[in-house]
């Protein structure tokens, strides 16, 4: 055979995996054929990748073959019994599909699922198209019956459609098995009750969500009895409530009548509850408003707020309610539910199961109206709009520590995630769109990393379970200043083993100096949702000690400390460096299975010298269960690429070769997409040997794009911050010696620091494009004024969505090869981990060649490009 675009059979990687049965590298070897004008054989291999299960195969050889053609074939192979072809066959029927046609395509889709095909959904919407609702809502039914929830949903909602009686009566029968087999299905399951007058069973799935924690139910439950004027309670009644129930009965149905949007009426609850708890009269925060005097309405007092508010945000309970009863009283009614909401939150204990019992006894509650003379102070406002009850939208994380504090004083970090801003004038948030934790909540890992100057005086990890609504108690940190000096630090939320964000906060530490409370620092967190199986390896250097923390959505461990370095890292990294940059043009001491020997055991001499053996411990407890690892760090030398985990018994590869290995770059939330627009493609004057080869090859996967070649028009590029994909085909000098990287362009030399103002601008964070440096020790690092600079840090800190670079120099033709299969699996869909993971396969056959270990890559592993219909 010719060599061509398509390669040589048997030497290029398309062709050995597409020989494997690799239904995408089938397809992309099919498309190199067809360029290179060898169309019977693309045919054959687009076949295969079609029957293999590749769809998009399917449609590239119907552009390719033109659809009567495919049609045919993809009948014939129907016929014979292939149900993948059926199928493929009755999605292609579909297409602009009516009458006979789409009756046909009913009938593969039929004929598919009986031979045990997955295709029950498509042949559902197929019925609903051809009109035969009967056949489609008999079809749901089948796999409901087979355990699909998804199915009982959809099932109720065709029955509940217009429906009453028997097929009422048999939706709320499916609502009620998709509830039991865990669906969050009640509040449907309430509505269809309720609907068929079933009112004795609504309130009891009302009462078991309420059980759960379900603030809503609650509220629900109050608001119903309300209605039914079941019971009238008057100050005396109050009294005998409190006496018989405690005040967290009274306070609770004040909660529940907030969340009712009967704001006047909660207020009234809380502050009799407050009048009737000695803890909240007799506290140092009621002292403070004596001055006010006993009248309804008070004049605001900026004094005595900003100190309420202090001992407030410090965590002080009863604070939190005077200052709540100081805001109602100064007509501040939000702000006033808010800290009385907050105060509830922050008591010991938070029994929701005991909420609903004291809320609504066994079937009736106890109403806010004051029908008597004997009313309380505040006047209930009955002309605000009521908000209707719906689950938290949106987030802040909030994190406050003094901005001035004296040396060995005490020093308290609070962190917050509200469901508001808050109510003071001097407070700062920023919202945390796309939060939706779960119906029983979710957990939310703090982090805090403090340097040697503030010694801590409790654990510096803590977790906020944070519910569908309401806000979680604030979780404190406490340390005492023991350093003179400005103390970073840094405190950073994750969901399992996912990273969310991160906040940088400052503290000065002076001798007799003053005691200032800082402004809050806020940070927006995208969806808390871990990745499931992601593992993160927080790796935290204090002077010449790393600190290591294993995180994940099984456990997250403490931090463990590792012994003292007993040399530079960086003066045996660069040894590492220089060995494995011989070996990859070839010069090496080793060749062949020794020059993979040597790169074992620099891999395994790095897992013994730099892991603490507890660490080892706990990543062989989680390894059979990791999908992805990330390595966040502050950007240091260390090559944690090259880790080969050993143990008696286990030895699995290179961590790259298990799993997704990928970095973590602090500081601001990863991307979860990664849209490819339109590519640039930048070379250097001086272009690698393969140069113009590789920016083909990737062009038939991205799309021909642009050539960049000057620094005027990367830096415009840059500066615009609209382009897709950024891939470097190019030469990359580097300095250890201070200079760093460097990369040759018509104009002047394109450097890692013209990228400070992109980084302070996040010019590229509206398209987070992704940047691929294809060129010698992309990722290296050097010192600046107080961190690591490199391209990765300049371009990730830019808003870029992932960025891919080399920590040694590599060979050409290595590089392209795991560029092409890096790019071919990124645009077939599949996740920005699994397509580096694949990447690093496809180069890594050669033994003596290390190039597929150099590539480092910055990201979200879960990161997908985008798809546009």
């Amino acid at each position: 055979m010719s060599g061509g675009g398509a390669g040589r059979e048997g030497q290029d990687w398309r062709w050995r995996l597409a020989a494997a049965g690799d239904a995408f590298a089938m397809r992309v070897l099919a498309a190199a054929l067809a360029a290179d004008g060898r169309h019977d054989e693309a045919i054959a291999w687009w076949q295969k990748s079609a029957a293999a299960g590749d769809e998009t195969a399917l449609h590239e050889l119907s552009d390719h073959l033109g659809a009567v053609e495919l049609e045919r074939q993809l009948r014939q192979l129907a016929e014979s019994g292939d149900v993948v072809a059926m199928g493929n066959l009755a999605k292609r029927l579909q297409i602009g599909g009516s009458g006979k046609r789409l009756s046909e395509a009913i009938e593969w889709l039929s004929r598919a699922s009986s031979a045990g095909a997955p295709l029950g959904w498509e042949l559902v919407a197929a019925l609903d198209r051809a009109g035969r609702s009967s056949e489609a809502e008999e079809q749901l039914r089948q796999l409901a019956d087979g355990g699909d929830v998804k199915a009982m949903r959809g099932l109720a909602g065709r029955l509940q459609d217009g429906g009453v009686g028997e097929r009422l009566s048999e939706a709320i029968e499916w609502l009620s098995r998709a509830s039991s087999a865990g669906a969050p299905l009640r509040w449907e399951l309430v509505a269809a009750l309720d609907r068929a007058e079933r009112s004795a069973e609504a309130e009891e799935q009302l009462r078991q969500l309420a059980d759960s924690g379900d603030v809503k139910a609650v509220a629900e439950l109050v608001g119903r009895a309300a209605a039914d004027t079941r019971q009238e309670v008057s100050r005396k009644e109050l009294l005998r409530l409190a006496r018989e129930r405690g005040m967290r009965h009274v306070r609770r149905v004040a909660e529940a009548l907030a969340h009712l949007g009967r704001r006047g009426e909660a207020i009234q609850w809380w502050e009799g509850a407050d009048t009737l708890d000695a803890r909240v009269a007799s506290s140092l925060a009621a002292r403070l408003t004596k001055r006010l005097g006993r009248a309804a309405h008070w004049a605001r007092d900026e004094g005595v707020e900003w100190q309420l508010h202090e001992m407030a945000v410090a965590g002080d309970v009863e604070a939190m309610r005077v200052l709540a009863g100081y805001l109602a009283r100064t007509g501040r009614q939000s702000g006033a539910v808010e800290w009385w909401t907050r105060a509830g939150a922050a008591d010991d204990v938070l029994e929701w199961g005991e909420r609903a019992h004291y809320a609504l006894g066994s079937r009736s509650v106890a109403s806010a109206g004051w029908g008597d003379a004997e009313t309380l102070s505040v006047t209930d406002d009955e002309d605000e709009e009521t908000a209707p009850i719906t689950p938290v939208t949106s987030r802040f994380l909030v994190a406050q520590m003094p901005s001035h504090a004296a040396l060995s004083g005490p020093v308290s970090l609070i962190v917050r995630v509200p469901t508001s801003a808050s109510s003071l004038d001097n407070e700062v948030s920023a919202p945390l769109r796309g939060f939706e934790p779960s119906g029983e909540g979710t957990l939310l890992t703090v982090i805090v990393q403090a340097p040697a100057g503030l010694d801590p005086q409790g654990p510096l990890e803590q977790t906020i379970m944070v519910a569908p609504s309401g806000d979680p108690a604030p979780a404190r940190f406490s340390f005492l200043a023991r350093g003179e000096g400005l103390h970073r630090v840094r405190v950073t939320a994750w969901a399992g083993g996912t990273f969310l964000t991160e906040i940088g906060l400052e503290v000065s530490v002076e001798s007799d100096g003053p005691y200032e409370v800082g402004s809050p620092s806020a940070a927006a967190v995208g969806e808390i949702r871990a990745n499931p199986g992601e593992v993160t390896l927080l790796v935290d250097r204090v002077g010449g000690q790393y600190t290591f923390r294993l995180l994940s959505d099984r456990c997250i461990y403490g931090a463990v400390l590792a012994q003292a370095l007993t040399a530079n890292p960086e003066a045996a990294t660069e040894r590492a460096f220089a060995m494995l940059q011989r070996l990859a043009a070839g010069r090496g001491d080793y060749s062949g299975g020794h020059a993979r020997r040597w790169m074992k055991e620099t891999g395994v001499g790095l897992w013994i010298e730099m892991v603490p053996d507890l660490i080892k411990e706990q990543f062989w407890q989680l390894r059979d269960h990791i999908t992805a690892f990330s390595i966040a760090t502050e950007h240091d030398v260390i090559p944690w690429e090259l880790l080969y985990p050993v143990a008696p018994g286990r030895d699995e590869g290179f961590m790259v070769e298990q799993f997704p290995v990928l970095r973590n770059s602090l500081g601001r939330p990863r991307s979860p997409a990664l849209p490819i627009g339109e590519p640039h493609y930048v070379v250097s004057s001086r272009v690698p040997v393969n140069g113009s080869n590789e920016i083909e090859s990737i062009s038939r996967i991205l799309g021909s794009g642009k050539i960049v070649n000057t620094l005027d028009d990367i830096l415009s590029v840059i500066d615009a911050g609209t382009t897709g994909p950024l891939h470097f085909t190019c030469h990359n000098t580097f300095d250890t010696g201070g200079g760093g990287s460097s990369i040759a362009l018509e104009g002047g030399p394109f450097v890692p620091a013209l990228l400070n103002s992109a980084v302070a601008r996040r010019a590229l964070e509206g398209s987070s494009p992704l940047v691929f440096i294809n060129a010698c020790r992309a990722a290296g690092v050097v010192p600046q004024y107080t961190q690591m600079l490199g391209w990765a840090q300049q371009f990730m800190g830019a808003g870029a969505g992932a960025f891919v670079g080399t920590l040694w120099a590599v060979r050409s033709d290595s590089a392209q090869r795991f560029a092409e299969a890096f790019y071919a699996s990124l645009s077939a869909g599949e996740p920005l981990g699994v397509a580096v993971h694949q990447a690093r396969c496809h180069a890594g056959h050669d033994a003596a060649d290390p190039t597929w270990l150099a590539y480092t890559v910055y990201g979200n592993p879960a990161a997908v490009v985008p798809t546009y219909i």
